[in-house]
């Protein structure tokens, strides 16, 4: 090795142990931090601190199960040894804050403590019980995007909570964030811009609003994808602070009855007759695709859409989705044109807003035909040909998409991989798949193959349904997908009468 490469070698190890021990230094001050808000007896400080602990392995990109384990080994069992009332208020704070398996974790660890006699702090018994004050809403007029701002209370001392939400696909969470102030984002959340709006909201309307991009069924992955760095460290006050609002009495609820309804609407107004003219086939289809599009989101009314979502439906969702006719093509800038003038009047929106969705469609149509044509997502349609019916909802098709990525996985190139929805395709790539597998005692290998082969027709299927719902346990479990397929191919043989 030359005595350059030499150098830079050593100034490579050298950078990385910089590295290592910055993030180690990082790490313990972050856990100091903790220790020192739970001797100061503050309730939001310590709960601030606690959740910028929590927030570690997200920062670090660790997946839910290191994490957890993370937290266990470095906090929970830390704060245990102690046999402290700091050590307990500690795991009171995990035990609020945390994911399940960390909450069970800091409970056994604080009731052994208190079996021994060591209680936390008296105000320990406060945290992650505020009382909640107020809430407000500043929303696009369009149900592109909006953000919720509550604020709460610890005894006079009151903070404030700022969740901002993207609802043009999946309702996600952007940005989370804390005040001291209340009055500062009070003023925040109603200062408005182009096309915004802002009202105050009751407690329950807010936690309706937050429940599906917050709630406690989103993973802690998927709640952290487009959540900025500075904002991870607030999502479990969030989570714990929505447990602090009332439920809502009647969310509203929109149902395929609903959407059918809507299409017809826009079918029998005045602004779909050139559209019906023109093909009539073709407008049923764009105006069920772009209705449907709502049934993702339960509370979503069917004819809401703004510029955003519009890019969401037309370059990603139909792209990605439907082999298009020749008619469908050539009607689609009229329909949907048309379509977006009805949910503009029957949403009571003005000339300018109606201006800024009508040119929306047209600056997407450029486009359009290149996302349609990529191949990748070209090949990602023949995963739902023969399911995406133009009123089937996203989050019906998803739930398709998913099973059907488990039967056939992406096999990692679209121009060598055929048609997946062509049943030889299937089974050319099981054969490539398990061909080489060492087959189960009593079976050969090519009923290993003729096996697997049913299995995962099956699963693509979706008939019998628990042949997945198995699959998902077993994924659960954390097995992988290559082994699972091979435990219920053993599942099937030895539900096979004998002779």
């Amino acid at each position: 090795m030359s005595k350059k490469n030499r150098t830079r070698r050593a100034a490579s190890g050298q950078q990385a142990q910089a590295r290592r021990q910055a993030g180690t230094t990082a790490v313990d001050r972050t856990l100091n931090g903790l220790w020192q808000a739970v001797a100061a007896g503050d309730p939001l400080a310590a709960e601030l601190a606690a959740a910028e602990c929590l927030a570690l392995p997200r920062l670090a990109e660790l997946d839910d199960e290191q994490g957890e384990e993370f937290i266990t080994q470095v906090l929970v069992n830390q704060a245990s040894q102690q046999a402290s009332p700091e050590g307990a208020a500690v795991l009171r704070l995990l035990a609020a804050l945390g994911s399940r398996v960390i909450k069970n974790e800091a409970r056994a660890g604080l009731a052994d403590l208190t079996g021994r006699g060591v209680y936390p702090q008296a105000w320990v018994s406060e945290v992650g019980k505020p009382d909640a004050v107020r809430a407000w809403r500043r929303y696009s007029v369009f149900g592109d995007h909006e953000a919720i701002a509550i604020t709460f209370r610890y005894g006079e001392a009151e903070h404030g909570l700022l969740i901002q939400v993207d609802r043009a696909g999946m309702p996600l969470v952007t940005r989370v964030s804390v005040a001291t102030d209340p009055d500062a984002l009070t003023e925040l959340i109603t200062k408005t811009g182009t096309f915004e709006g802002s009202e105050e909201i009751s407690l329950a309307e807010a936690r309706q609003r937050l429940a599906q991009p917050v709630g406690e069924g989103v993973a802690d992955t998927q709640l952290t994808t487009n959540v900025p760095a500075e904002s991870v460290i607030f999502l479990p006050l969030a989570r714990s602070r929505m447990r602090r609002l009332p439920e809502p009495a009647d969310a509203p609820r929109f149902g395929p009855a609903d959407r059918a309804a809507a299409v017809q609407d826009f079918l029998a107004s005045p602004l779909a007759a050139e559209a019906i003219a023109a093909d009539a086939d073709s407008a049923r289809f764009w105006a069920e695709v772009l209705t449907a599009y709502s049934g993702r989101v339960p509370d979503e009314p069917p004819g809401q859409v703004g510029p955003r979502k519009l890019a969401f439906i037309l370059l990603g969702h139909v792209p990605a989705s439907y082999d298009l006719t020749p008619a469908q093509r050539q009607h689609l800038e009229q329909t949907v044109t048309a379509w977006v003038r009805w949910s503009a009047a029957q949403r009571g929106l003005g000339e300018a807003e109606t201006t800024e969705l009508t040119e929306a469609v047209t600056g997407m149509l450029g486009d359009f035909d290149d996302a349609y044509a990529t191949p990748d997502i070209a090949f990602n349609r023949a995963y739902l040909r023969d399911l995406a019916a133009s009123d089937t909802d996203p989050a019906t098709l998803n739930a398709h998409l998913t099973r059907r990525w488990f039967a056939v996985p992406w096999p990692g190139s679209a121009s060598t991989a055929g048609d997946v929805g062509d049943p030889a395709t299937r089974r050319r790539l099981v054969q490539e798949e398990f061909g080489d597998c060492t087959p189960p005692t009593g079976m050969t290998s090519d009923e290993l193959v003729s096996a697997a082969q049913r299995v995962v027709e099956e699963i693509w299927s979706g008939d019998p349904a628990g042949r997945y719902a198995t699959a998902e346990q077993l994924m659960r479990d954390g097995h992988d997908r290559h082994e699972i397929i091979h435990r219920l191919v053993q599942d099937t043989q030895l539900a096979q009468p004998r002779s």
